[in-house]
């Protein structure tokens, strides 16, 4: 299937199920927030697990089990902010729908990615596997990392992570079938992750499971941080993945010789 219509499919489903079905939009956002959560726990616990006895490999192996909830989301259609992000700016510039329209959608997707986060991680906080969590434990570390980065490294990296996080999306969106699916998307986010790149919807992930299981909570989550990142985070998000990924081939599919891109 050509790339047009991939992109105006998604585009379409999501505008549209937001106009009409409010409930059914923030639920489908909701259940992102859970599945991405659900990943991020699955492979900071066998990350820490591993870790213990071979510390150079706790990092690898939650970036290489990090991606099983990107995977959930895409084969179980959830919706992603930062995937969200790539879909409108690519509709914006197709016409297909307006600018308003499409962050508004973002907005949304955004919040309820949020709200969805924070039901797991709650339940996770409660939970024998993370409750009581240490300072040294991975996820606590991994967030302490980002909340101690300087903006303008949060803000590049943020770039950077969601054009490949949307690579994996649209990789995945190419694949004929399952296995196709989870290997493009697997190996895909292994790379942003092992790289430390900044993913909004990821770190929500990551704050708040550390802030809802560890006692004591990490010296650098404080409320400003935490916010600081989240915002440079989502604007940086926007650029890579929105504009970088999205406008650049909503270009590259316009215009008389458009064809050679589509396929």
């Amino acid at each position: 299937m050509a790339l047009n219509d991939i992109a105006a499919g998604a585009v379409a489903k999501k505008v549209g199920l937001l106009d009409s079905s409010f409930a059914r939009f923030a639920t489908r956002s909701t259940l992102a927030g859970v599945y991405l959560t659900m990943g991020t726990a699955f492979a900071g616990v066998v990350g820490h697990a591993v870790g213990q006895y071979a510390p150079a490999l706790g990092g690898i192996v939650f970036a290489l089990l990090f991606g099983l909830g990107l995977f959930c989301i895409v084969v179980l259609g959830a919706d992603l902010a930062t995937g969200n992000m790539m879909y409108m700016v690519y509709g914006a510039m197709q016409g297909k729908v307006s600018w308003g329209k499409g962050f508004w959608l973002m907005f949304v997707t955004t919040f309820f990615n949020l709200v969805g986060v924070a039901l797991f991680a709650a339940i996770m906080g409660m939970s024998a596997k993370l409750g009581g969590m240490e300072p040294t434990h991975l996820l606590a570390t991994l967030t302490e990392g980002k909340l101690t980065k300087t903006p303008v490294g949060m803000f590049f990296e943020a770039i950077a992570a969601n054009f490949v996080v949307n690579m994996a999306i649209l990789a995945g969106a190419f694949a004929k079938d399952f296995a196709g699916k989870f290997m493009a998307i697997i190996m895909i986010i292994a790379a942003f992750v092992g790289l430390g790149l900044e993913h909004v919807i990821a770190n929500f992930c990551l704050v708040l499971l550390t802030a809802f299981s560890s006692d004591p909570l990490p010296a650098a989550l404080t409320v400003g941080n935490v916010l600081l990142n989240w915002t440079i985070v989502w604007v940086g998000n926007v650029i890579g993945g929105g504009f970088l990924i999205g406008g650049i081939y909503a270009w590259l599919n316009s215009g008389e010789n458009s064809e050679m891109y589509r396929d």
